[in-house]
C-alpha cells in the first residue's frame, strides 16, 4: 500500500527575542525582553509548519538552551512522523520529552499547524467549536503606576484585572491593590502571588484586603510550587477561591489537587504542553474544578493557539490571555481580532496561529 499522508522531513529551531513595552515585574523578578524558540517543520509535500516555545525557568525548569537540546533529541522521532496522526505524535513526544513541557508545546503547536494545513480544519474546530470568542482579563504587574495602567485599560473596555502581588514590602503590595481598587471601582479583581507567601501570610493578606472593602474574585498560587500542604491549607480557610498555577504543571498534579479544597487550576500550554492542558481539562470537568487559561510571555501566534483551545473547548471559566499586549511585536495582529478584552478568532481556515 502506498503512503498518502505527508511526513516531516526537516526540523529547524531558531531562538527569538521580543521586547516588552514596559518592564514586567512579578514576585519572581523583572524582565524587559521575552525569549522564545521557534520550531519549524518542513513536510515532504512542501508544507512549512511553525510552533513556538516560551520557557520560564522558575515554572518548568527549562531555558532556551534546554528547549533547543530537547528538540534536537526529539529529531530522530520527528523525522518521518505524520502530522495527520497528531494524537499518536503527541503521545510519542510526551514519552520522549516527559519533563520538557515548553519544548513539547512548541513541537505540538507545529504539528497542529501542519495538521490544519493538510486537512483544512482549524484547531478551534478540532477542539469542538464551542464558542467563537472569549473575554480576557488584563494583568497588572508590580509597578508604581499600577493604578494608572488599570484606569487606562478600563478606558479600553477591560473590567477584569489580575494584580501581581508578592513584593518584599507587604504594605506596598496592599497599597497597590487598594490603588487599583480605587482607580477602577466595580471592576473584578484577582490577585496572583506567584508563590510569594506562606500559607498564613496569604490568608492574612487576603483578610486585610477584604476588611478594607476590596472584593476579590480569586487568589492564584499563594505559596511555593512544591508546598502542596500549604496550598490545601490556604484553600481550606480562604474566603475567596484559590487556584493552583505553578503547583499544577501536569495532569498528575491536577489529579492530586482534585481531591482537595483547591477550587481551580490555571492552565498554560507552555507549562503543561497542549496535550497536558487537554488532559487537565478532562480532569477538571470530571471532578468539578474551575479552570483558568493563562499564558507565559507569549506572542500573538501562541496566544491564538490558546484562544482556539479556549473557544474550541468552552471549558475555561476565566481567561488570562494578555501577554501579547505586553509585548512590542510591531505591525498588525493578523492572528485574531481584539476589541478591548474581547478576542475573536478568524472564520477562515488557517494554520494554527498562522496568518496565511
Amino acid at each position: 500500500m502506498s503512503r498518502l499522508a505527508p511526513q516531516i522531513v526537516l526540523v529547524h529551531t531558531e531562538p527569538f527575542d521580543t521586547p516588552l513595552h514596559n518592564p514586567f515585574v512579578t514576585s519572581q523578578g523583572a524582565t524587559s525582553m521575552a525569549h522564545g524558540v521557534r520550531i519549524i517543520l518542513t513536510l515532504d509535500n512542501g508544507i512549512i509548519a511553525t510552533g513556538e516555545s516560551v520557557p520560564v525557568q522558575y515554572v518548568t525548569g527549562e531555558t532556551i538552551a534546554n528547549v533547543q537540546e530537547t528538540i534536537a533529541a526529539l529529531m530522530p522521532y520527528l523525522i518521518g512522523m505524520e502530522p495527520t496522526r497528531w494524537r499518536s505524535a503527541f503521545s510519542d513526544i510526551s514519552f520522549f520529552a516527559k519533563n520538557a513541557p515548553s519544548a513539547r508545546c512548541g513541537v505540538e503547536m507545529a504539528i497542529l499547524d501542519a495538521f490544519t494545513q493538510i486537512t483544512g480544519t482549524t484547531f478551534h474546530q478540532l477542539c469542538g467549536s464551542a464558542v467563537p470568542s472569549a473575554e480576557s482579563d488584563l494583568t497588572i504587574p508590580i509597578v508604581a503606576n499600577a493604578a494608572q495602567l488599570a484606569a487606562q485599560a478600563r478606558e479600553m473596555g477591560f473590567e477584569v484585572f489580575k494584580i501581581k502581588v508578592g513584593d518584599v514590602d507587604l504594605d506596598a503590595d496592599f497599597a497597590r491593590v487598594m490603588a487599583v481598587h480605587e482607580a477602577v471601582p466595580g471592576a473584578y479583581l484577582r490577585i496572583d502571588a506567584n508563590q510569594a507567601f506562606t500559607a498564613e501570610g496569604a490568608l492574612a493578606f487576603v483578610d486585610r484586603l477584604l476588611q478594607a472593602g476590596v472584593e476579590l474574585e480569586l487568589l492564584e498560587q499563594p505559596v511555593a510550587a512544591d508546598d502542596f500542604e500549604g496550598m490545601v491549607r490556604v484553600a481550606e480557610r480562604c474566603p475567596v477561591p484559590v487556584f493552583a498555577d505553578e503547583s499544577c504543571r501536569t495532569p498528575q498534579h491536577a489529579l492530586a489537587f482534585a481531591q482537595t479544597p483547591v477550587q481551580g487550576f490555571n492552565c498554560k500550554i507552555n507549562k503543561s504542553g497542549i496535550a497536558g492542558v487537554l488532559d487537565i481539562v478532562t480532569i477538571a470537568r470530571v471532578t468539578g474544578k474551575k479552570l483558568m487559561l493563562g499564558c507565559m510571555l507569549e506572542t500573538r501566534r501562541s496566544i491564538a493557539v490558546s484562544l482556539a483551545l479556549a473557544c474550541g473547548t468552552g471549558a475555561f471559566d476565566f481567561i488570562d490571555l494578555d501577554s501579547h499586549l505586553l509585548l512590542n511585536e510591531g505591525g498588525d495582529n493578523l492572528y485574531f481580532t481584539q476589541d478591548g478584552p474581547d478576542m475573536t478568532l478568524p472564520t477562515e481556515v488557517r494554520g494554527v496561529g498562522d496568518s496565511r
